[in-house]
């Protein structure tokens, strides 16, 4: 890891990108290379799973979305920081309905980021939106 912040790349996958720019659009900046605070990944299973629940936990998809496809609910910041959550207030953070290969590919855009990048705990990053 280098002595400066890293960023990960959203871009191009459409409605996890469109819903980060939202959120930016509106005042939220955590994660924000252009002048925001880096996130902080954190590597703690239950802690991870325990902020996923508190934001999309019980949660499905309003019809609308179930209809075209968009039933996972996604949260930003990643539940996977120290800023996921709800550690941050409603108007730091997001959540948008996305397709199953949304997810799959964030996830997997994520670990292809992480492993070369030695992204340890706590250490910080941006994201690319």
């Amino acid at each position: 890891m280098t002595d400066q912040p890293t960023a990960v790349s959203m871009v191009g996958i459409p409605w996890i990108d469109d819903g980060i720019r939202t959120l930016r659009a509106h005042g939220g900046h955590y994660g924000d290379p252009n002048g925001g605070k880096p996130l902080h990944w954190m590597i703690n299973t239950k802690k991870k799973n325990d902020n996923r629940r508190a934001v999309c936990g019980g949660r499905t998809a309003p019809p609308d979305m179930k209809r075209v496809g968009r039933t996972y609910c996604d949260e930003y910041p990643f539940a996977s920081t120290y800023e996921g959550g709800t550690k941050l207030p409603a108007s730091q953070r997001e959540t948008t309905w996305v397709s199953p290969n949304e997810n799959n590919t964030q996830g997997a855009r994520i670990t292809n980021w992480r492993r070369p990048m030695h992204v340890m705990d706590n250490d910080p990053f941006y994201v690319v939106a």
